[in-house]
């Protein structure tokens, strides 16, 4: 028997099906993410849901975590899921592919239309026209980072008309939705080519301030970088210079480093850029949670069943174990 401990906000018709995956085999609890206790955690053997880091330790029962996040880089550091406990640790990535895409594109769509601009006017009453705005289709987008959510916003800026270049990790597949598929190696090439470049990288040693001084000099003037990935990726202060100097037309950043941006920081106040805090792939929106609760479900009826899960994290990179 095995004990389960489910900090996600599940309604009755969720607890039912969590509680079939378990196949007679498991005793439940529900508990929230703000809520949980260290008596709950140390009764589970299983926990579906994401607790504050500093709660895992000394719990030598458990042996499989669930995560309802896709990036799961502050957990795999843990010593719960290395030798000698290895605790199971499995993440949510899939789930939050086409949520996140959106907000990309929305943001794209806000700061090539200068929306951010006319809502300035219009809270003057100032009916007025700025620059001659520029459009997604017949222009070029690079991805850095081809995973769910890269993949989701190849395909809908495909659909929008827009040629798509991708970096990955490593060498792999090319989606059908992706003209071309080169690793960092290739961002020298690739990055003066792009208008629109989408970040949706782990946080790793190889992928630390990829976007800095140098590569934002090889960028177009005019070029959009949307960042959603993790705010590492990118040198904050290089990017706030080259905004405020013209050397770029726009960004977007979900994800900031530091984190939360201090309010104090330059980015604030930089014309073309909008700063969200981290809002981008909120798991309880209805299109992720869904999705969350489901890989909840299959991966506690394998765990039972000895069978091998879904979206294991690779401990090396804190993502989902490479199908490439």
């Amino acid at each position: 028997m095995f004990n389960v401990l489910c900090v996600l906000p599940v309604n009755e018709e969720e607890k039912a099906r969590i509680a079939k995956a378990g196949g007679g085999k498991c005793e439940f609890r529900w508990s929230t993410q703000d809520g949980v206790t260290r008596e709950e955690l140390e009764w589970a053997d299983v926990l579906l849901g994401c607790v504050d880091t500093k709660l895992l330790h000394d719990l030598p029962k458990m042996k499989f975590v669930q995560l309802d996040s896709a990036g799961s880089d502050g957990y795999a550091k843990l010593e719960m899921f290395h030798a000698p406990q290895s605790c199971l640790l499995s993440n949510s990535t899939g789930a939050y592919g086409g949520t996140i895409a959106e907000y990309m594109i929305g943001s794209i769509i806000m700061l090539i239309r200068h929306f951010q601009v006319y809502r300035d006017h219009m809270k003057d009453h100032n009916w007025q026209r700025v620059e001659l705005p520029t459009c997604i289709t017949e222009h070029q987008a690079l991805v850095i980072g081809l995973g769910d959510i890269g993949v989701n916003f190849a395909q809908r800026m495909k659909a929008l008309g827009c040629s798509v270049k991708a970096i990955r990790r490593t060498k792999g597949d090319k989606p059908d939705c992706v003209d071309e598929v080169g690793t960092l190696e290739d961002l020298p090439r690739l990055l003066p080519e792009a208008d629109f470049v989408a970040l949706c990288l782990p946080n790793s040693p190889q992928t630390q301030k990829v976007i800095n001084a140098e590569t934002l000099a090889m960028m177009k003037s005019t070029a959009i970088l949307v960042n959603v990935g993790r705010g590492s990726a990118v040198d904050s202060d290089a990017l706030a210079e080259a905004l405020n100097a013209g050397r770029l037309g726009g960004a977007a950043l979900d994800v900031t480093d530091p984190e939360p941006l201090p309010a104090d920081h330059p980015l604030w106040d930089c014309r073309n850029c909008l700063v969200t805090p981290h809002v981008a792939g909120l798991f309880r929106q209805l299109y992720p949670f869904h999705r969350i609760v489901e890989r909840c479900t299959v991966n506690l009826a394998h765990f039972v069943a000895g069978e091998p899960l879904e979206s294991v994290v690779d401990l090396a990179t804190g993502y989902r174990v490479s199908r490439s």
